[in-house]
């Protein structure tokens, strides 16, 4: 088991590099990266490709997602030869639908279940099922909310293990730099107003001067309600799923 408070502190000045670098070398095989295909993504997926990782990028095709995320994966595959593997839900969307008798994600009561249905039970299973006990993600704290103030490892107990935050420190603009100065693929709906992207169904551009991820469910916040700020895939976002 990891001593958080001094991984924390060893890891506090390291480069996100580094801290990649540390997660596989500590938890071997048993470390991967949870891909959303979004600019930080980008950012992790090339860094496993500098360190010529041969380690699971796990990525969740909900049966909901823009073609354009569909396409980032596959060129992330067939440019840097990266072991991706997709994680499919058990059931397709249609199936759900009529299990559900309705499209779960259209109610702000449905939104967690059809999430957890499709994104957090698929992850979750294949974590377990192999044995993984260290999962990398792109949360930054810049990004507030939740987010505001998560560590750079932490534990994560619905798979027994932790997550790993490598660029938790950094800004919007310095992922954007990295992603320029590597010529790194990004997803091509960013320059569509789209700075965060999840399912086609749940997600819209953002409008100038609204926040990142307004975008995000804005159908399950009309008339003033307060609709799902995350999808629960991440503990540190407060899922519990």
């Amino acid at each position: 088991m990891l001593d958080l408070q001094m991984t924390n502190e060893a890891l506090k000045d390291k480069t996100a590099l580094e801290r990649v670098e540390f997660g596989i070398s500590t938890f071997g095989k048993g470390a991967v990266l949870l891909s959303s295909m979004q600019k930080t993504a980008s950012v992790l997926m090339h860094m496993f490709h500098r360190l010529k990782a041969d380690n699971e990028i796990l990525f969740v095709d909900t049966g909901f997602h823009f073609h354009e995320t569909l396409q980032l994966r596959d060129e992330f595959l067939h440019r840097y030869r990266l072991n991706i593997r997709t994680l499919y839900p058990t059931l397709t969307p249609e199936q759900q639908e009529e299990q559900y008798r309705c499209k779960l994600y259209q109610t702000v009561e449905g939104q967690p279940a059809c999430c957890d249905l499709r994104k957090g039970k698929p992850f979750l299973r294949h974590m377990k099922k192999e044995g993984h006990k260290l999962v990398f993600g792109g949360r930054r704290r810049q990004e507030g909310s939740a987010r505001a103030n998560i560590d750079i490892v932490s534990t994560d107990p619905r798979f027994d293990g932790y997550n790993l935050n490598p660029i938790v420190d950094w800004s919007s603009d310095r992922v954007t730099e990295y992603l320029q100065e590597h010529k790194v693929p990004v997803h091509s709906l960013h320059s569509l107003c789209y700075p965060s992207i999840g399912c086609q169904c749940c997600t819209t551009p953002v409008m100038e001067g609204e926040e990142e991820r307004a975008g995000r469910w804005r159908h399950l916040r009309e008339e003033g309600r307060r609709g799902p700020a995350y999808c629960g895939i991440n503990f540190t976002d407060g899922s519990g799923i």
